[in-house]
């Protein structure tokens, strides 16, 4: 089957056309919020030991954070979480990466889960800082 050239006109601008769209979709939800970054810095002081990797992830998850790379914050954090489920900290870092690159719902319910751990461990620091964030997190 031969394609003429108008086809051929037609498949390229389609192409275009995804290209630009998937680009700037990719743009907008892999970028922080420009300037207005609500939250610039992590959380790294924990309230609980963790092991040698987990420890590891974390600090590398502050390293990205730090560095506006918080996709790859997310995810570094995200293996926190597999590792130490009961590390309120790195819930609270992970939700505060994701409100930096807009992802408003899942950064609070990683505040909440935060919020959960830090009762259970009685952390009353923990749970106002908490409820600050959140107070951010809905002006955004």
């Amino acid at each position: 089957m031969e394609i003429s050239t108008n086809g051929w006109i037609v498949i390229a601008v389609i192409l275009a056309i995804l290209g630009i769209g998937g680009g700037a979709i990719a743009t907008t939800i892999l970028q922080p919020l420009g300037p207005n970054i609500p939250f610039t810095t992590p959380i790294t002081d924990i309230s609980t030991p963790i092991g040698g990797d987990a420890r590891h992830q974390f600090n590398q998850g502050i390293w990205a954070y730090r560095e506006k790379a918080y996709a790859r914050a997310i995810d570094c954090f995200t293996k926190v979480i597999e590792a130490e489920p009961n590390l309120a900290e790195a819930f609270h870092n992970r939700a505060r990466a994701q409100a930096n690159l807009a992802k408003t719902q899942a950064a609070a319910s990683d505040f909440v889960t935060a919020s959960d751990i830090y009762s259970r461990q009685g952390s009353r620091s923990g749970i106002n800082w908490i409820k600050t964030d959140l107070n951010v997190l809905t002006n955004l």
